[in-house]
């Protein structure tokens, strides 16, 4: 029996109107993406929702769970329920329902600003599950403004639970959080680092310690911790880790 996908594209329609002619657009798609992924540690795949499924998947193993890229793309969203955990197939509908819903809550020509993230677990053998961090861009639209190509980028996730559903305007600093409580998207006040504190992010991607860092800055180690400490809670991390990953997803720095 064929598995059940339909639920990830009942927010779209059936039919986008798209002709072969216009797949020829989507070679050279193909090509960026794998560029990319060459370039890059992170898993990438390219999503054809015309179709309902994986135009390209990268060779990266983070993403493949054990598969190879063709496997992957002959499986296309089955793939998901074979690897992401049951109790979280249901809230990755929610998320795709919800991100379409946005998604035609915007003018057209606003339709390719917006990337959504968010964190899920997958099943990359019997033994282990890892919780990545699946950012999803639009890349073309259908003639009728429904998404046809999407490029996801997958890494490992800097937080520690499932969900934190975020969408960005790549045109200003527009940030909508998705509640599950409301089923609803909340538009988030703009966060503002201060200079020292987007020092501090910096010197600590590069693994400098409190002393270093504020050896470096010419500043006493306990501003550095007080500042790690606003850090924290403007970015709601619990360790420098989870704050950089996030501010990075947040193009704060």
């Amino acid at each position: 029996m064929q598995p059940n996908i339909r639920p990830f594209f009942s927010a779209i329609p059936n039919k986008m109107e798209i002709s072969e002619k216009d797949y020829a657009q989507a070679e050279a798609c193909i090509a960026m993406a794998d560029a990319l992924s060459r370039s890059t540690n992170h898993s990438i795949y390219l999503i054809d929702y015309n179709r309902r499924n994986f135009l390209y998947v990268a060779s990266n193993p983070l993403f493949l769970c054990g598969y190879t890229p063709e496997m992957v793309r002959e499986k296309g969203y089955a793939f998901y329920l074979e690897t992401v955990p049951p109790e979280e197939i249901r809230t990755l509908q929610e998320i795709n329902e919800a991100g379409f819903r946005f998604h035609y809550s915007q003018p057209m020509e606003k339709r390719l600003d917006f990337t959504i993230e968010y964190d899920f677990h997958i099943r990359t053998s019997d033994r282990h599950v890892h919780l990545i961090h699946h950012k999803l861009s639009p890349v073309l639209l259908s003639p009728a403004g429904d998404i046809w190509l999407a490029l996801c980028i997958v890494s490992l996730s800097p937080t520690k639970t499932p969900g934190n559903v975020l969408i960005t305007d790549k045109t200003n600093a527009d940030r909508f959080i998705y509640s599950f409580a409301s089923h609803h998207w909340k538009k988030q006040p703009e966060i503002l680092l201060t200079d020292r504190e987007r020092d501090i992010l910096q010197l600590s991607v590069k693994g400098l310690s409190n002393m270093e860092i504020s050896e470096e800055l010419f500043i006493d180690p306990n501003t550095v911790k007080f500042h790690k400490k606003k850090l924290f809670e403007k970015l709601h991390a619990k360790n420098i880790t989870e704050a950089v990953g996030i501010a990075a997803n947040l193009r704060l720095i």
